[in-house]
């Protein structure tokens, strides 16, 4: 049960400097955590273009950076030109930022992500680090879960995919976007202005969706659809795509920005089908 969403390696070609990226990037960061994307990825569509694979390295990194709670950034993410600008992107506030600081706020079955601070202890953002004695890195986080909290703190290793509630999102690159779409195994929806209106199919999705219980939301970029970034290999995608889908018909712009379709299109599938593909959030 997951909702997966995937941008063009251009999502960030409209935009003029740094800056401006970031900012564009903390509002797609927003969108995918609002409405409980699993997952996300950034699939390649100019593979020699090496200022466009700069930007899709870019988008990654910032929204990993977004995803990371705030008492990890400094030892995961040390001082780098790509973070100037990251005071600008906006908190997320997931169940995996959690506010509480003290160990004596813990309960059982809490989730939160730590890494090692030292041999034998954890840091997992809180007053002081707490005993662990398995080997874990302290580079890359790993999520833990609070089994016990008398007469001591007792913590095991646990996966996203165990937690019950919605727990946040990963991102990753993608080189073949026709290749995962024909092995996803879920349900394949392709966003753009010349698809069919989400209310004439919004059976028919729902239909498939119950099947599956998983989505994969495609969007195109700034200056390209999905159709016209894969022309060359348009039987192909023709064949691995469920649904077509016009998420703003009639428009009254002449263009929509990717972060608006994106809303748009995750908000459309969010009241239709939330239940069935994701997690809980917050106030059912």
């Amino acid at each position: 049960m997951s909702i997966h969403v995937a941008i063009p390696d251009t999502s960030l070609s409209d935009c003029s400097d740094l800056r401006e990226k970031t900012i564009k990037t903390g509002r797609i960061g927003r969108a995918l955590a609002v409405f409980r994307v699993e997952h996300g990825f950034v699939y390649t569509t100019k593979p020699n273009d090496t200022a466009i694979q700069q930007d899709s390295a870019l988008l990654v990194r910032l929204l990993r950076y977004m995803e990371t709670p705030q008492y990890l950034r400094r030892q995961i993410f040390p001082h780098s030109p790509f973070l100037k600008f990251a005071g600008l992107l906006p908190p997320l506030r997931t169940r995996s930022h959690p506010l509480a600081a003290k160990v004596s706020d813990l309960s059982e079955g809490d989730v939160r992500w730590g890494i090692r601070s030292r041999d034998g202890k954890i840091d997992l953002g809180l007053d002081r680090p707490l005993s662990f004695s398995e080997s874990v890195s302290d580079r890359r986080p790993s999520l833990f879960r609070v089994i016990k909290t008398t007469p001591s703190i007792e913590l095991e290793i646990t996966e996203r995919d165990e937690v019950n509630e919605y727990f946040g999102f990963d991102v990753d690159l993608e080189e073949d976007l026709v290749e995962h779409l024909k092995s996803s195994g879920m349900t394949r929806i392709v966003f753009s202005r010349n698809g069919v209106p989400f209310g004439r199919l919004a059976d028919e999705i729902r239909s498939t969706v119950v099947g599956t219980h998983s989505v994969l939301a495609v969007f195109g970029g700034p200056s390209h659809g999905v159709h016209d970034m894969f022309r060359e290999q348009k039987d192909l995608l023709k064949e691995n795509v469920d649904f077509w889908i016009n998420a703003i018909p009639d428009q009254g712009t002449a263009t929509v920005r990717l972060d608006e379709a994106i809303l748009v299109g995750l908000g459309l599938l969010n009241s239709s089908l939330g239940s069935i593909v994701a997690k809980p959030g917050f106030h059912q």
